[in-house]
């Protein structure tokens, strides 16, 4: 029988056998730092000489490029194997002189079997591993994927919610047993940059567990396989969601339940997940049963070792303990309803050196049957289920969809229909959720949530994070300066004199308030409007069309803030002494959210009769455009209206919008018809001809708005340094 054939026809089980019979001998030499079970690493350029599996087995094991990680994957004829990682690759003369030290080439079991090893170089990784850049979320309707932590000992401890569970009578959120925490922790995460409590550590954890209990047959008398989960229970269900942000509902979990169903045909399995810390990931299923640490003659498993897909990358990092893994590609893609079905809940990580140089993270995690069987809990998969994977977006997407139809002279409008989906969404696939999986798909945020999502929030990639950005999507109109007769605003100035809306007066008003509020904390939407109208046009008159379509595009984002009550006011949240009910998600995210099929057959009566009014010029005209429609929402639906309808009892989003939807239509149309004519109007202004009516590469507009020069973020102050205005 050929090498090959033999191989081929191992188990599982033979090779938890083998690894166990020479557990002792590899844990001892020199250069071992970790072994696996999983399937042989073919190298790249082996593959490409087009060698047999046998003609590649039979080369001498030295004499070549180091096998690492990076030059290195399982190919179609890969063979079962036991994956054996080690710091330094013996050469040929260190084999002579030491040639106890290698590790042998197969393993023989008592019945005559044989494994093949495969060593894989994973050179030391020096230095600590990035520190996390930890997320903020842009609502309090927490769910999966959500940041957890705690102040233990004086220092922030950071992980990630894994999703909901119930154990058929309290709603906890999974995580891990080390973020958790002792029972009567209090954990809290981060919404809109402030921090927003999600309840209390129950003590139901667990940490390791000996393999025989979870898979009986398989591996020695002293292994621990580290579970490492443990459960929140919530202070109040109603704030959360069984959706995992970036990933949505989930399906039916992956059940790996026992020796019977731990099989190898996980290896190459495609994985998705959104980490606390990191964003939104994606991996491969490397390899089973890592075994990271021998200590007094216990060793230490981990389930499942997730690493990157080939060419990419996996940048997990410090903060996604706990994320939960799905499957994301076939063959366990999906359950019968097309939902995400998760695998796997990371607990750790380890940063494998890949030659060169180089370095990867890969994630460290446990099977969540295991986890779920170990807890005695059961996923929570629809609760709260019928919100956006992201919330707070249907507004912003809506208006920068429908201003496209409006927009004039005809050429510019093609342009713009033509480029819908690269500053929203088809409003069909808003309305039945479509576009959360296009989001997915295209890894792109279209430019009408740039803002919030890429900016604030990030979704994909939290180093584009930015600062002084927050001021620019509101401005408190409505607050009054203490003392004055009669009671004098923002707004109220404005209304009685157009010419006090600009960067100094408002700055000075900023200045006579009690307290003076911080100058991250002065709100100047208008002045941000009338930026990326003045740099579009720039862009446009200098032939620049990517870059003054993109200051375009991301204004739509500002416009929709403008048509919403609570972005011009004091009361954003609520009055102070209510605050904690979170109006703002309320009324903005979960009533919009809720009702898109209303709001798209009101929008289209309302917007069937819509023209535009006559186009204005200049960038201080564009602010007050934007200041005008900040008025007419405010004098529509007054905020303290709203905030005093959700104080109401028994306050739900269906009430607010029994209360409020017809004019909510109104004052989106607003919004759509404003941003028209501002895009109009600079089109006009620059004198620049329409190009041809075809969509731009959403990668060329990714590499754009992740560069902190483009539409640069001001605090008021600094925006009046720049001279701007």
């Amino acid at each position: 029988m050929a090498a090959r054939d033999k191989y081929q026809t191992l188990t599982l089980a033979d090779l938890f056998a083998a690894r166990d019979a020479y557990q002792v001998h590899l844990a001892r030499l020199p250069n071992v730092v970790g072994t696996a079970l999983g399937l042989y690493l073919e190298r790249e350029d082996e593959l490409a000489e087009g060698l047999t599996p046998h003609e590649r087995r039979a080369r001498p094991a030295t004499g070549r490029e180091p096998r690492t990680l990076a030059n290195s994957a399982p190919g179609p004829t890969s063979w079962p194997c036991v994956l054996v990682f080690v710091s330094a690759w013996l050469t040929p003369r260190q084999i002579r002189e030491a040639p106890d030290a290698m590790v042998p080439r197969e393993l023989y079991l008592p019945d005559g079997r044989t494994v093949p090893t495969c060593v894989v170089f994973t050179p030391p990784v020096a230095g600590p591993p990035d520190e996390h850049a930890t997320l903020s979320y842009p609502s309090a309707l927490i769910g999966g994927g959500y940041v957890c932590e705690s102040f233990v000992q004086g220092q922030i401890r950071t992980g990630t919610i894994g999703c909901l569970v119930t154990d058929g009578d309290v709603v906890s959120a999974l995580t891990n047993r080390h973020v958790a925490g002792e029972a009567g922790r209090r954990l809290h995460t981060e919404v809109g940059g402030s921090e927003v409590p999600i309840g209390t550590s129950s003590g139901t954890a667990v940490g390791r567990v000996p393999l025989g209990a979870v898979y009986p047959g398989l591996g020695g008398d002293r292994v621990e396989l580290a579970v490492d989960a443990g459960l929140i229970q919530l202070d109040d269900i109603n704030n959360a969601t069984a959706q995992v942000f970036g990933v949505g509902t989930l399906g039916a979990v992956v059940d790996v339940g026992g020796a019977e169903s731990l099989s190898l045909e996980l290896i190459g399995q495609d994985v998705r997940a959104f980490g606390g810390a990191s964003g939104a990931l994606t991996g491969q299923v490397l390899a089973l049963s890592y075994r990271y640490r021998s200590l007094a003659g216990t060793d230490y498993v981990a389930d499942v070792l997730i690493g990157p897909r080939e060419g990419g990358e996996l940048p997990t990092r410090p903060g996604d303990s706990g994320t939960l893994w799905v499957a994301d590609g076939p063959p366990l893609q999906a359950d019968p309803q097309a939902r995400p079905r998760p695998i796997a809940l990371q607990w750790g990580g380890h940063r494998f050196g890949t030659g060169a140089r180089r370095e990867s993270p890969y994630a460290l995690a446990t099977f969540l049957s295991t986890a779920l069987s170990q807890l005695q809990v059961d996923v929570l998969a629809d609760f709260n289920a019928d919100h956006d994977t992201y919330w707070g977006t249907t507004g912003h997407y809506t208006i920068g969809a429908l201003a496209c139809d409006l927009v004039r002279p005809a050429g510019w409008k093609s342009y713009m229909v033509a480029n819908r989906t690269n500053i929203g969404f088809e409003i069909a696939d808003i309305e039945d959720g479509r576009y959360l999986d296009l989001e997915t798909q295209r890894h792109f945020i279209p430019l009408a949530d740039v803002p919030d999502r890429v900016w604030k929030h990030p979704v994909f990639d939290p180093t584009a994070k930015r600062g002084r950005e927050g001021p620019n999507h509101y401005a408190d109109v409505d607050q009054p300066l203490p003392g004055a007769a009669p009671t004098e605003t923002l707004l109220s100035n404005y209304l009685a004199d157009p010419a006090t809306l600009t960067p100094a007066a408002w700055n000075a008003f900023y200045e006579r308030l009690d307290p003076v509020p911080h100058t991250d904390r002065r709100g100047m939407l208008p002045f941000r409007v009338a930026q990326l109208y003045k740099e579009a046009v720039a862009a446009l008159r200098s032939g620049d069309v990517l870059h003054g379509f993109c200051a375009l595009g991301v204004m739509a984002h500002y416009v929709g803030d403008a048509s919403q009550p609570l972005h011009g006011s004091q009361f954003a949240d609520g009055r102070p002494d209510d605050r904690h009910r979170h109006v703002h998600a309320g009324y903005e995210d979960d009533m919009m959210d809720r009702h898109r099929t209303q709001l798209r057959d009101g929008l289209a009566v309302t917007l069937k009769r819509a023209r535009l009014p006559a186009l204005v010029k200049g960038h201080q005209a564009a602010a007050h455009a934007a200041m005008d429609l900040m008025a007419r929402t405010a004098a529509a639906i007054p905020p303290l209206s709203i905030c005093d309808a959700w104080q109401a009892p028994g306050a739900t989003p269906q009430t607010l919008w029994d209360q409020f939807g017809d004019a909510t239509i109104a004052c989106v149309a607003d919004a759509c018809v404003t941003l028209a004519l501002l895009w109009s109007s600079a089109f006009a202004e620059s004198g620049a001809r329409a190009p041809a009516a075809a969509a731009l590469d959403p990668r060329d507009i990714t590499a754009l708005v992740v560069q902190d020069a483009f539409a640069e973020s001001y605090t008021l102050p600094l925006f009046l340094d720049a001279a701007i205005w």
